[in-house]
């Protein structure tokens, strides 16, 4: 079973993925801001990040900037949203794909399956 660890600061918003997720059958961690991501994600290793850009105590660039420096962490995918113009993220952060906030459940399950092949085919 694949783990994704679902971040973000608005509650409603975390449960609803976190929810989502597990129906479709993903073991799902959650953590409401990059501090706790970390704590999470030395508990158990996900496949997938799934992080919010903008949130209070450490934000998704620094989450991101974090992972990719410890080397226990190579290989976990990383999946981006936000609700700022996700153009100019993709520019400063390439290779990682963002969604648009709000986004549609059809388009976050096919990057959600696109991100998690992408670390299969590693």
């Amino acid at each position: 079973m694949e783990t994704v660890l679902v971040v973000d600061d608005e509650q409603g918003i975390l449960e609803a993925l976190a929810d989502l997720l597990r129906e479709e059958g993903y073991r799902v961690l959650t953590a409401s801001h990059g501090r706790e991501a970390l704590a999470r994600m030395s508990e158990l290793r996900p496949d997938l990040v799934l992080t919010d850009w903008m949130m209070p105590v450490m934000d998704g660039p620094a989450l991101i900037k974090h992972i990719r420096t410890e080397p226990e962490w190579k290989g976990v995918s990383l999946l981006g949203m936000s609700a700022v113009d996700v153009a100019a993220l993709r520019a400063e952060y390439p290779g990682i794909p963002f969604l648009q906030k709000p986004f549609d459940i059809p388009a976050l399950m096919k990057q959600v399956r696109k991100a998690l092949d992408g670390k299969r085919a590693l």
